[in-house]
């Protein structure tokens, strides 16, 4: 807990976490399907998928869903083949504070 404190207030180390986010984010997406912009893009979170440092989600008006990931390149490589390999996939999501998780089925 020491380690924590040195790096500031709980307050500030989300802050900061939420900075990093938003740093990270596309300003658009292209959709998949039609080509089209996505620009109404989501944070997936990445915890415990190692070598990944972000999955943004999109879902374009077509229905069709667009997903961009940023990390090591056999990490991103795995996603994508693990994306399309499934018919259905479950991911997490959480609140940005950290406090709420949820998932998101995708099928």
């Amino acid at each position: 807990m020491g380690q924590a404190k040195q790096r500031g207030t709980q307050a500030q180390r989300v802050a900061q976490a939420q900075a990093k986010i938003e740093a990270g984010r596309p300003e658009k997406l292209v959709c998949n399907g039609c080509g089209a912009d996505v620009t109404t893009i989501n944070p997936v979170s990445t915890r415990g998928l190692r070598g990944l440092e972000s999955i943004w989600v999109g879902q374009c008006e077509c229905g069709q869903t667009t997903f961009a990931a940023k990390g090591d390149p056999k990490a991103v490589e795995a996603f994508f083949f693990a994306l399309s390999e499934n018919t259905e996939l479950t991911l997490g999501s959480q609140s940005k504070d950290g406090e709420q998780h949820a998932q998101l089925d995708l099928k």
